[in-house]
């Protein structure tokens, strides 16, 4: 099985733009790869959202949004299944999920993020949070997710570690200083994963909407026993592509 990691470029609040960084990415890569795994919220993009309902209703989306749907018939036609953040509308309610369609188009996982870091605090009852992690079953491998933040909590670890998977799928949202990730937090990142007792397989994404270097700039790579075993760095866009 191989897997893609794609630390490509995604705009706030362009859909459209988005959407064909996915659709481009299933096309030229649907015969090297299985998998491909986006960031975080990376549909609509990390900072799309306004924090007023009335408008980011209209923002997020269902599962069953048009957008999904026609990312689903490419998976089934090109034969490869794709991951991807987004902010999904379900029940008058807004979560940071991630979305995983296989290779027959069909929504297998949609984990939703469990740890607030997502959204400011001053957000009302329309913005929450999910309430587990579990596993699914691709290509006859177990796999278990959990996105950015979720991992630095140490009741989450134990519960993550302890869960009957062998990959653990780790899209992120980071704005770190490239410099600052590609020296020194990587290392971190790789010590937390040393906890999973999972492959870990890290990605961030490249943020076109503003020069400053504070922002997500790509990024990705593989953690096993608190080591990097493979890696692209941060500053750039780029694909990992792993063989498991």
């Amino acid at each position: 099985m191989n897997i893609l990691l794609a630390a490509l470029s995604f705009k706030n609040g362009d859909l459209i733009y988005n959407r064909n960084q996915i659709v481009s990415t299933i096309k030229e890569y649907n015969n090297k790869v299985d998998l491909i795994l986006f960031g975080e919220s990376f549909l609509q993009g990390f900072d799309a959202l306004t924090w007023n309902f009335e408008i980011d209703k209209n923002i997020a989306l269902s599962k069953d949004s048009k957008i999904i749907k026609e990312i689903k018939k490419l998976c089934k036609k090109f034969k490869v299944s794709v991951s991807f953040g987004y902010f999904e509308l379900f029940d008058s309610k807004i979560f940071s999920s991630q979305i995983v369609i296989n290779k027959q188009g069909k929504i297998i996982f949609n984990y939703r993020r469990v740890s607030g870091g997502w959204r400011i605090k001053e957000t009302d009852d329309h913005y929450q949070e999910g309430t587990l992690f579990s596993t699914f079953e691709l290509d006859n491998k177990i796999f278990t997710l959990g996105l950015c933040g979720d991992l630095w909590n140490e009741e989450n670890v134990n519960i993550v570690s302890n869960l009957s998977s062998d990959y653990l799928l780790w899209p992120v949202y980071t704005d770190f200083n490239y410099n600052k990730w590609n020296n020194v937090e990587k290392n971190e990142y790789a010590k937390q994963a040393k906890k999973f007792n999972k492959l870990t397989f890290y990605v961030n994404s490249y943020c076109l909407d503003s020069d400053s270097d504070e922002i997500a700039k790509g990024g990705a790579a593989i953690f096993k026993d608190g080591m990097i075993i493979n890696e692209i760095p941060s500053g750039k866009e780029d694909v990992l592509i792993v063989k498991i």
